[in-house]
C-alpha cells in the first residue's frame, strides 16, 4: 500500500473536506491477537543508499501496556 492509496481510501469517506467524523477519527494499529494500540508516532524515512530515492512512513503503535486503550474483536 502506498500513501496515496490511503488518501484515496479516506478520500471516500471525508469527500475532501475537514472536519467530519472519519477527520476526527483516532487511528490504531492491530499488533496481533486483534489487540489494538494508539499510533504514538509517525516517522517518513528516507534511504541513505547512494541512488536510492525511496521514502517509507512507518506507524509506530505505543508500546507502553497501560497506553492499551481496549481490546477490539475484528470481525
Amino acid at each position: 500500500m502506498f500513501v496515496k492509496h490511503l488518501q484515496e481510501y479516506l478520500d471516500k469517506f471525508t469527500d475532501g473536506k475537514k472536519g467530519n467524523a472519519v477527520s476526527n477519527a483516532r487511528i490504531f494499529i492491530d499488533i496481533g491477537n486483534n489487540t489494538l494500540r494508539t499510533i504514538a508516532r509517525i516517522e517518513v524515512q528516507e534511504s541513505t543508499m547512494i541512488g536510492d530515492a525511496s521514502i517509507r512512513v512507518v506507524l509506530k503503535p505505543d508500546i507502553d501496556p497501560v497506553a492499551k486503550l481496549r481490546t477490539f474483536k475484528i470481525t
